[in-house]
């Protein structure tokens, strides 16, 4: 059963069926809207409807999208107590029956995937072509991680004897309630976040973020169409000083998965200790650096620095937000990075030609403008300003001759703005990158082999590329690249879409028996 991954433009583009794409596309937008102006439930096995309420909002217009649940302490612990009552039921179905269960789940997902597509261009305001592949990409998770478990048979094998009259085995076994806190930015990460813990055996309590609770509320729904029992998967939209709290300091809650800010990952780890143990899995962005040789394809690192800083708004864990070019081709390589920037307007995702979509929500757009001051500490190349006109449009920003502790130059901002330095040497802007608290993924162009390698070698990061057009440090497909955080981007070491994630959400059992 070998694993392909969807990459439906693509296969599309290549078969001829490029206006069939766009045709499909624009009708599920339509389809969308017939889900808006509605109020959905929370789902603990029945659907659960609270006091107050949460809106979603579209980055596209500012407009309401739909009303969901701010859940409250009691639901919380309700959830968590069915899901504790019901997952060894779960784990005992088999492996089988989960992976074909997970299967079953990714065709369905598959055969309505425009569908969630455009609800992420409403959603968090993403372009026709990164809404596509970020569905694209949860399907993947799903069939990929069902894979996995079939091809290592549950993770269950025979192990030696120790002594003649025994036989013995190794089982790895679920350890029960999984809280699953998941980001604003990608459908998918949601998704992968909860196949993991769910489809080895384990039980899961969804919170999705309140920028994207529609999509993944859809995705639960079809995972207990799909077979998946309602009692172990349970969806919880609120805010995370309840909902996450209370899953943190919950004693039923065996781990956490979490995906956000450095700040928040942190203080999750924190409590996890205090009520705990818990295996926490967490990823905390990036500070995410590309490096442009002296010998490198120009054209080529001008657009593979363009769509990895600037793709999704610059709102990737994966973005490109920091710079560095060789003094030898700094002048001309910022000529040309100048005018390809220029080229990108910010507009409507829901049109064809749109690369450049608004900023998730008011607060990010006000981010953008309060951290003016920043970029005024250096020189403003292209962009600084936010568009006047409803939504959440800022321009693609480039700033350069900053100080080298500059904050736009040391924090992720998580947003279209590249700060961009000039170097001596690959082995001075290795060092710089490596002086950063994140590690998590990165780029180089130059066609010398040994700087390639050199590289590869010596930086500190745990996605790596070298002369990526289509993107400089984003892009990871399940299955070939696995998505690793070093240091402060990531706690495990484990990559998801990697042959080593599912293990994170077992625990070994040695059985033996004596005859």
């Amino acid at each position: 059963m070998p694993f392909e991954n969807e990459n439906t433009y693509l296969r599309m583009v290549e078969a001829g069926k490029e206006e069939e794409f766009h045709k499909k596309y624009e009708a599920a937008l339509k389809e969308a809207e017939t889900l808006f102006h509605k109020e959905y439930p929370n789902i603990i096995a029945d659907d659960v409807v609270e006091s107050k309420k949460i809106k979603d909002i579209s980055p596209i217009d500012g407009s309401e999208i739909a009303t969901f649940q701010l859940a409250s302490e009691e639901s919380v612990n309700r959830a968590v107590e069915m899901l504790h009552r019901s997952y060894k039921g779960w784990y005992n179905l088999g492996y089988m029956k989960r992976a074909m269960t997970f299967l079953k789940a990714a065709d369905m997902l598959s055969e309505q995937k425009f569908k969630f597509a455009a609800i992420l261009t409403y959603e968090n305001g993403k372009n026709r072509y990164e809404a596509i592949g970020d569905v694209d990409e949860a399907i993947d998770f799903m069939r990929f991680y069902a894979i996995n478990l079939i091809e290592n048979q549950g993770f269950i094998k025979l192990t030696g004897k120790a002594y003649k009259n025994e036989e013995s085995m190794s089982v790895m076994k679920p350890y029960g309630v999984f809280g699953v806190i998941s980001p604003f930015n990608f459908f998918s990460i949601g998704v992968g976040m909860s196949s993991g813990p769910l489809v080895t055996g384990n039980a899961v309590i969804l919170k999705p973020s309140s920028d994207i609770p529609l999509s993944l509320y859809l995705w639960v729904r079809l995972m207990h169409e799909a077979g998946v029992p309602k009692e172990v998967l349970a969806y919880v939209s609120g805010s995370g000083g309840i909902v996450g709290r209370h899953i943190v300091e919950s004693k039923k809650v065996a781990g956490i998965v979490f995906t956000g800010s450095r700040d928040v990952g942190l203080d999750i780890q924190r409590k996890s200790i205090d009520n705990g143990p818990k295996v926490v899995i967490t990823e905390m962005g990036g500070k995410d650096a590309i490096i442009v040789s002296n010998k490198a394809d120009l054209d080529k690192a001008v657009e593979g620095v363009v769509r990895a800083a600037f793709g999704f708004a610059g709102q990737k864990c994966s973005a490109c937000s920091l710079l560095y070019v060789h003094k030898d081709v700094y002048d001309e390589f910022m000529k040309r990075l100048k005018a390809r920037t220029e080229q990108i307007k910010p507009d409507d995702p829901r049109k064809r030609e749109t690369f450049l979509n608004p900023v998730i929500n008011k607060e990010a757009y006000e981010k953008f403008i309060s951290l003016k001051p920043e970029y005024n500490k250096g020189k403003i190349l292209t962009g600084g300003h936010e568009l006047k006109r409803p939504g959440f449009y800022v321009e693609p920003t480039i700033v350069t001759d900053l100080p080298k502790d500059a904050y736009i130059a040391r924090n992720e901002i998580f947003l279209p703005v590249l700060s961009v330095f000039k170097c001596d040497s690959i082995e001075e802007a290795v060092d710089d990158i490596n002086s950063m608290d994140y590690g998590l993924t990165g780029g180089i162009f130059t066609e010398d082999p040994k700087e390639i390698q050199y590289y590869f070698d010596n930086v500190e990061v745990g996605v790596l590329y070298a002369n990526r057009k289509s993107g400089g440090s984003t892009g990871a497909m399940v299955g070939s690249q696995p998505f690793v955080g070093w240091k402060l981007s990531g706690v495990s070491g484990k990559g998801t879409g990697s042959y080593y994630y599912l293990m994170q959400f077992l625990r070994e059992q040695a059985q033996t028996i004596a005859h």
